[in-house]
């Protein structure tokens, strides 16, 4: 709680230099509280290595391909660090994805196969032909308040409202990533506001064919993984993928984004 009090009085003091207090007093609700994985201390998520799956379950396929094995997640581990609204507080997930090229953007529910997320007790499976394996990196979660990306439908509401704030909070908002992942490291994150290389997160972006959103539906960050040397992902400079989710309870419905600037 002092953690976040001070992350809190830090935006509060840094909206509060270069913009008016009704401004300020609106943006600050937007805060949401995120993970960053990649912090110094015990490591709670293990990204890469050998390949986990419920026991019994067959390996997931795109249109022939096998899937590749991203990472595994302990939500309840993660828990203890912090409980993140829109993150589950128990259970185990396995993320997959068919991570060569072509890979699928997320971007038509034909893609659907294209990504997986599994639940349930992991046990490690030895990964089949074809599959593309990644050097286990193994990292430790830390608590921040995560803002809104000047692209999200909040920020442009508030720059309708009070018009003129958008290119001062585009530079706010780049100088708070910067002291959030100092050093150009990767930007993994669990929940919170996605830090955005396109467009927002949402229903007109995904045309699932199960589960399939509604108008009106909020997609919310459940995982981004960033380009990893350490791992060779590269998605894109600067490229990320979204794992977005509208409800903790049906993560097999999770759906993927892949944005890239070039």
């Amino acid at each position: 709680m002092d953690h976040f009090a001070a992350q809190h009085q830090r935006l509060r003091s840094l909206f509060g230099v270069f913009f008016a207090p009704e401004v300020t007093a609106a943006l600050l609700p937007l805060a949401r509280p995120a993970l960053r994985l990649g912090a110094d201390g015990e490591a709670t998520v293990r990204l890469g290595g050998t390949p986990l799956l419920p026991p019994g379950e067959d390996w997931p396929t795109w249109e022939g391909r096998p899937l590749d094995f991203l990472l595994a997640v302990d939500f309840a581990e993660l828990a203890e660090v912090m409980d993140v609204p829109g993150v589950p507080a128990a259970g185990q997930a396995a993320f997959y994805y068919a991570s060569g090229i072509p890979r699928p953007w997320g971007d038509d529910g034909a893609q659907r196969d294209g990504w997986r997320l599994v639940t349930g007790d992991l046990g490690e499976v030895e990964a089949p032909e074809g599959t593309a394996t990644f050097p286990m990196c193994p990292l430790a979660a830390a608590s921040f308040l995560s803002l809104p990306a000047p692209q999200e439908a909040v920020v442009r509401r508030l720059e309708e409202r009070y018009s003129g704030i958008l290119p001062v909070y585009e530079q706010l908002h780049a100088a708070w990533l910067q002291h959030v992942w100092p050093d150009d490291t990767p930007v993994h994150q669990i929940g919170g506001w996605p830090v955005l290389v396109q467009r927002p997160l949402g229903p007109d972006c995904a045309q699932a064919s199960s589960g399939s959103p509604e108008e009106g539906d909020e997609w919310r960050l459940l995982l981004q993984l960033d380009s990893d040397r350490r791992l060779g992902w590269d998605w894109g400079e600067p490229g990320r993928v979204y794992f977005c989710t509208r409800s903790v309870t049906s993560l097999e419905n999770a759906w993927l984004m892949l944005q890239a600037a070039g």
